[in-house]
């Protein structure tokens, strides 16, 4: 078989620091490095072993792994590949990994049974256990992302052109620049050594988690770019508070909820309480933060990957969420974005119109039937149980700006 080989002599090197701080401090134009100073997270661990346990399974250590830390987790290789040919593979955490071959370049080509080569091919996404293609077939394809994937990173901003590999890691072209730990360590956040730095703004989060200009929110495809939610946070109405507001930053992203909703909004709570919607278990978040991102894999016509930080929502039925170019999320004139009602309700009631679904959507939380004894609580689903199974009927109470409305309906 045939199979894209390369120098396997170029292998990742083993990093060995003195847990002491010395250096000097080397200012560069995307902030402070401390060339030398990063002596590695067990070192954090001896004194916060919690916060170090908590994050170390999180998705932040593995944002880039050597080649021989990642065969040791459930990662699948692309096809026409062994492990010797890998020398890191990026992310393989939850949503989605790609690889360094030996040389440090990007892998964009694989190989099929027989050795002939296909272009792309070369991104496993986890959450649907499928390939799809990243950049396929291009040569040479540089790893210059360590800034946020990496501790330590220093760029080599003339690793193109330049033929001194000693500023690129390991020694590898493809590497355009150097490290000092693979992923997001603690000293990442918080500071080389005993710096223990603590910045808890979202403004410090939003030097990675962002994706372009952060005045623009970033589109392709029919959905928001990536994960980068900084921009997301500054178009909604959270845009005041900080990300650590509502997580714990050391905590992977479904377990790291410190403030819930109605935590805040606790009058709205008491409202939704009584909706059916509510007995149905439809939380806040499978509204306000439906999954209008995509960092790997779209899982259906309306639903991506990760859930959006953009919190309103426009109940206009011919409101667009993106530009005509489907470049960027639509802002308005005060630079506030708004998911609309195909991914906040059709996402869920599929076979329900948009001009249906924006009768009940607007003024939601505001619709109250009291001057007629009822409620939105009636609104629901009857069935005759297992004596008539398959039969029921079906009432829906909306009220909005004085009007009242009704829909009836019997199913068989």
């Amino acid at each position: 078989m045939k199979r894209n080989r390369y120098n396997v002599l170029k292998r990742c090197s083993v990093f060995t620091f003195t847990p002491v701080v010395v250096g000097i401090a080397l200012f560069l134009s995307a902030g402070m490095v401390l060339a030398n100073n990063y002596v590695g997270s067990t070192v954090c661990q001896s004194c916060h072993e919690q916060q170090y346990n908590e994050w170390k399974v999180s998705g932040h250590p593995y944002k880039l792994m050597s080649g021989e830390e990642a065969r040791n987790r459930p990662i699948p290789l692309p096809q026409g590949f062994v492990w010797d040919d890998i020398s890191y593979v990026i992310g393989g955490y939850k949503w989605k990994s790609r690889y360094l071959d030996s040389d440090g370049y990007i892998i964009t080509t694989t190989y099929d049974r027989v050795g002939n080569p296909i272009a792309g091919v070369n991104q496993y996404n986890y959450l649907t256990g499928q390939w799809s293609n990243y950049h396929a077939g291009e040569e040479n394809k540089p790893y210059n992302c360590g800034s946020c994937h990496t501790t330590g990173w220093v760029p080599d901003e003339d690793a193109a052109t330049d033929n001194d590999l000693s500023d690129n890691q390991d020694g590898l072209p493809g590497i355009h620049g150097t490290f000092a730990f693979g992923g997001i360590q603690c000293e990442a956040c918080h500071g080389p050594g005993d710096e223990m730095s603590v910045d808890d703004s979202a403004a410090f989060c939003g030097t990675c988690h962002i994706r372009g200009d952060a005045n623009t929110i970033p589109a392709k495809g029919g959905f928001i770019r990536h994960h980068e939610q900084y921009n997301e946070f500054l178009a909604g109405p959270h845009e005041v508070l900080s990300c650590t507001s509502c997580h714990n930053p050391h905590k992977r992203a479904e377990f790291s909820i410190v403030t819930e909703c109605e935590d805040c909004h606790s009058d709205i709570a008491a409202s939704y309480a009584s909706n059916a919607m509510a007995d149905y278990d439809v939380e806040c978040e499978d509204c306000h933060m439906p999954y209008a991102s995509k960092s790997a894999q779209a899982l259906g016509e309306n639903k991506g990957d990760i859930q959006s930080h953009i919190f309103y929502i426009n109940t206009d039925p011919t409101a667009n969420m993106f530009t005509a170019d489907g470049k960027f999320v639509n802002l308005d004139t005060s630079g506030k974005a708004a998911v609309t009602l195909d991914f906040a309700c059709q996402r869920c009631h599929t076979k329900t119109s948009i001009n249906e679904l924006a009768k009940f959507a607007e003024d939601f939380h505001d619709q109250t039937l009291d001057t007629i004894g009822l409620n939105a609580g009636l609104t629901g689903n009857w069935w005759g149980g297992g004596e008539r199974d398959g039969e029921g009927f079906m009432l829906e109470f909306g009220y909005s700006n004085g009007v009242l409305t009704l829909v009836a309906s019997f199913y068989t």
